[in-house]
């Protein structure tokens, strides 16, 4: 098991694990692997099948999506502590936009594969990294309820 001291600090300051213990955190971590990206490199693009999940430990990562003309919409940026591709740990599927490193960055890595080798010898660790992945995604599907309901009164008005 990893017991590399700056990968666990990185994942307890994630708030995708707020609530691990340190045990807990010690078992993820055997299975996190540190990924530097170059300033201007994509970490992953739009339609990529994804295979994990990603937590940003330093720099900036931007977000986008090709609009109709083949331009970039941004969508926003994550720093130290916000994760992306959780999607990707529930079930294997495209990449529904573009994440670009907008400065050196480095990132965390758990792939979905290791993932579940890890379930095998550890399930409540892994579980509880699931139900984290599913609040998350919950809470950003809440949070845009009012702009989903905005496309939908326009397409149906349309």
């Amino acid at each position: 098991m990893s017991q590399n001291p700056d990968i666990i600090a990185r994942l307890k300051s994630a708030a995708l694990f707020k609530n691990f213990t340190d045990t807990g955190l010690q078992i993820i971590a055997s299975i996190t692997h540190e990924k530097r990206v170059p300033a201007g490199a994509p970490l992953f693009v739009e339609n990529m099948i994804g295979d994990g999940l990603y937590i940003v430990a330093q720099g900036s990562i931007r977000l986008s999506v090709r609009g109709p003309r083949g331009e970039e919409l941004r969508l926003g940026t994550l720093g130290p502590g916000d994760s992306l591709g959780e999607a990707a740990l529930l079930r294997a599927g495209p990449r529904m936009c573009s994440a670009t490193a907008e400065m050196a960055s480095v990132v965390l890595e758990i792939s979905r594969r290791e993932l579940a080798v890890l379930q095998r010898a550890k399930p409540q660790a892994v579980l509880k990294l699931m139900m984290g992945v599913v609040e998350r995604i919950g809470d950003g599907m809440r949070d845009s309820q009012d702009d989903l309901r905005e496309i939908l009164a326009w397409r149906l008005n349309s």
